[in-house]
């Protein structure tokens, strides 16, 4: 992480603010570590607090916050330890209490959470980019964004994150939610983390979401995977340098006649020390051939006062597979338990015949990125377990799961038999990856992504009120207009009941007008489907229409409709259908909606509470069990959910009519709309050639709403009143 945030000191000036760690008193009559006095940091004077900041400032770039004692055992080895960390790696507590302590030590939390944001808020100038980083922290972002509106604020989650089952037991869930929704981009390690955040969004807090992230009170929240790598001219320098390369060949002549497994973890429930160790042992009992000839060393590194019960039982492991299958002259299973230097770390990974590495759930697991950099000569296999992060981006590692010991004694039994030219090949692909997918262009990654969302947020909070002069100067000015609208919601009210939404008749009137104009080429793109169009549109001569967002067409001046998915596999219907079904069954109100080309599940007659829970479950129940394997997507409307093939839209049509003016292109586009399904229509008009002056991309609706539209009327009326305006013009 930080060399990665060291990397962006060429583009910005970095300056890192964060807890200055442990402060120690030395001994006057000797420098050994062992005769260093902790010092709470509450007893530093402000005179002592000034020149370390001074001094951190000045020669790191940083600027310390000071934390006593008390705070660091309520936040970070209160709440942190033993409340969110376990819960994030799918760990449910199984010691609560009364809630006095839970209460205390979200109290500290939330306390130093505030401090950071408070500190952060000082340092602040206009223009600043921060990212926050971790759980620890997860309140900062909403603490700074209600004294800095208009911040650009980043969070960056390095663990796992939970499916809304899991997370929904943690007593704050709301407050935590909101905390970090108030970032205008969240990044995951994977996208199964981002996609459980924004189901939990939907779940716990019932706001709307869409793949790329969650609308939070007039606000969205970006969501995105940025897996994290490792600075690898750093590694490869280390690797052979003078300090490494003599460890190197005093292991290799140490085991010089037996095979190498080495693992490197820290002793806790997550990374599984205990069923590697087991694996180990049916590895040895399922393949004798291979007892006396390998070596398993590992490494593991102590998280607290926890992590002693869970040693005690590794060395007990150790000691009973070591009595099984060792000797006098032989020892299976090394076990160091305690930090080991840098020079000797790489040495291990560079000498290794394969890496072992079987953590039960994790983050991003950057040894495994290490030991790719550290085998370019030797080519060693890589054992991985599924369910860490990294296993989704180390495809050409042995994937296994850490709790089949037969199938992990498997794959170490392959990679110690493996050929050279498959470890080369297998070895060549995880290098490429480890290459391109370096620290610094994860910390680059997720500050262009950063920058773009607030750019785009931005723009679409500065959505002017329409104009109605200015546009119907640029309207009598051209020679060639397309005017495209959005039937409910924009030409008529939005009803209870979708058939109630018959047009106004001064809506018809002007209709009728703009189309009699031959400088004009009038539109109505719907998600009603033909038929009701026929119905309510259908006399207006030289009126096109497009039916269910873009799948049905006709054109002015024809009466036949053309399907424009007639070439598409519909099947998926039946899927959408059963699912609708269970939604309606047991949503009193709600009803289907039966499109050619869609499928609509309606809820608006439904209890506005539960009807708005319903559709966050079904909407979380399409993405999880539609989306992933069919080509289509779903849309969350005002109080409906639509489910359509994912090359129908509206956008699509608009483009198709943009396309077909061809030589005597439009100088004049007016598109209005009310939903996010009209959205497509923005976009692609915001995308056109076209100067500013000649489009109007018009939303119907607050002027708040996140939006790629221009300009905003309120009501109905509105759009109503300017199609009067024009054809008076």
């Amino acid at each position: 992480m930080y060399a990665g945030m060291h990397s962006l000191v060429d583009e910005w000036e970095v300056l890192c603010i964060g807890w200055m760690g442990q402060a120690y008193e030395r001994s006057d009559t000797t420098t050994e570590d062992v005769n260093q006095k902790e010092i709470d940091q509450a007893s530093l004077s402000a005179k002592e607090k000034e020149a370390l900041t001074v001094q951190l400032q000045r020669e790191k770039g940083c600027i310390p916050l000071f934390l006593d004692n008390a705070d660091i055992a309520g936040h970070y080895k209160g709440y942190c330890k033993t409340m969110l960390w376990p819960l994030f790696n799918y760990i449910i507590w199984n010691d609560a209490t009364d809630g006095r302590i839970e209460r205390q030590q979200w109290s500290y939390y939330e306390a130093v959470n505030q401090k950071y944001a408070d500190l952060v808020i000082e340092n602040y100038k206009e223009g600043d980019t921060i990212w926050i980083h971790d759980y620890h922290l997860l309140l900062v972002p909403n603490m700074i964004r209600t004294k800095l509106p208009k911040a650009r604020i980043g969070l960056f989650v390095h663990s796992p994150f939970p499916s809304s089952e899991i997370f929904r037991c943690l007593p704050k869930r709301q407050e935590i939610l909101k905390g970090m929704l108030a970032a205008n981009l969240i990044g995951f390690q994977t996208y199964a983390h981002s996609r459980h955040f924004i189901s939990t969004s939907t779940r716990v807090l019932g706001y709307e979401s869409t793949p790329e992230g969650v609308e939070y009170e007039g606000h969205f929240c970006n969501v995105g995977t940025f897996p994290i790598g490792i600075d690898v001219e750093a590694v490869d320098s280390m690797r052979v340098s003078s300090d490494v390369v003599p460890k190197i060949n005093a292991i290799a002549e140490m085991y010089a006649d037996k095979k190498i497994l080495v693992a490197r973890d820290k002793i806790d429930l997550v990374q599984s020390v205990l069923q590697k160790l087991a694996a180990f042992e049916k590895f040895l009992m399922d393949y004798p051939q291979w007892q006396n000839k390998v070596v398993l060393i590992q490494v593991t590194d102590s998280t607290g006062i926890e992590s002693a019960k869970h040693e005690q039982k590794v060395a007990e492991l150790v000691a009973h597979i070591n009595g099984l299958f060792g000797s006098l002259e032989f020892t299976p299973v090394h076990h160091y338990h305690h930090h080991i230097q840098t020079d000797e770390y790489y040495a291990l990974l560079s000498t290794a015949d394969a890496a072992f590495i079987t953590g039960v759930r994790d983050g991003m697991n950057t040894t495994c990125l290490e030991y790719v950099m550290c085998q370019q000569e030797r080519h060693g296999s890589l054992i991985i377990s599924e369910l860490t992060g990294t296993a989704g981006s180390m495809g050409s590692a042995l994937l296994v799961n850490p709790w089949d010991y037969s199938g992990v004694a498997k794959a170490i039994n392959e990679a110690l038999t493996m050929s050279k030219e498959e470890k080369l090949s297998r070895h060549l692909q995880l290098l490429a990856h480890v290459k391109s997918n370096t620290t610094s262009f994860w910390a680059h990654s997720f500050v262009k992504m950063l920058l773009h969302t607030c750019l785009l947020s931005e723009q679409s909070k500065n959505t002017r009120l329409l104009q109605k002069s200015y546009l119907k100067q640029q309207y009598t000015k051209a020679r060639k207009r397309l005017l495209c609208f959005d039937y409910d919601g924009t030409l008529t009210p939005i009803k209870k009941t979708p058939m109630a939404a018959v047009p106004p008749k001064d809506m018809l009137q002007y209709l009728e007008q703009l189309c009699k104009n031959p400088l004009n080429e009038v539109w109505v793109i719907s998600g009603r489907d033909d038929n009701t169009l026929s119905n309510w549109l259908g006399h207006i001569e030289n009126l096109g229409m497009s039916a269910e967002h873009g799948s049905f067409i006709r054109y002015p001046g024809s009466k036949k409709w053309i399907n424009l998915t007639e070439h598409l596999d519909m099947g998926w219907k039946n899927d959408v259908l059963e699912i609708f079904t269970y939604y309606s069954e047991r949503t009193t109100g709600s009803f289907i909606e039966h499109k050619r080309c869609a499928l609509t599940w309606h809820y608006r007659l439904a209890d506005p509470e539960y009807g708005a829970f319903q559709a966050k479950e079904c909407q979380n129940h399409l993405e999880q069990a539609i989306l992933s394997k069919l080509p289509v997507e779903v849309l969350v409307g005002k109080k409906n959910i639509e489910v359509r093939p994912t090359s129908v839209n509206k956008g699509e049509i608009l483009k198709r009519l943009l396309a077909t003016a061809g030589s005597d292109p439009f100088d004049f586009v007016l598109c209005c709309g009310d939903d996010r399904t009209d959205e497509d229509m923005f976009k692609i008009l915001n995308r056109s050639d076209m100067s500013e002056y000649q489009t109007f991309s018009v939303m119907v609706g607050a002027q708040d709403r996140k939006t790629h539209a221009l300009w905003y009327v309120p009501t109905v009326q509105d759009v109503i009143d300017t199609l009067g305006l024009i054809v008076d013009a």
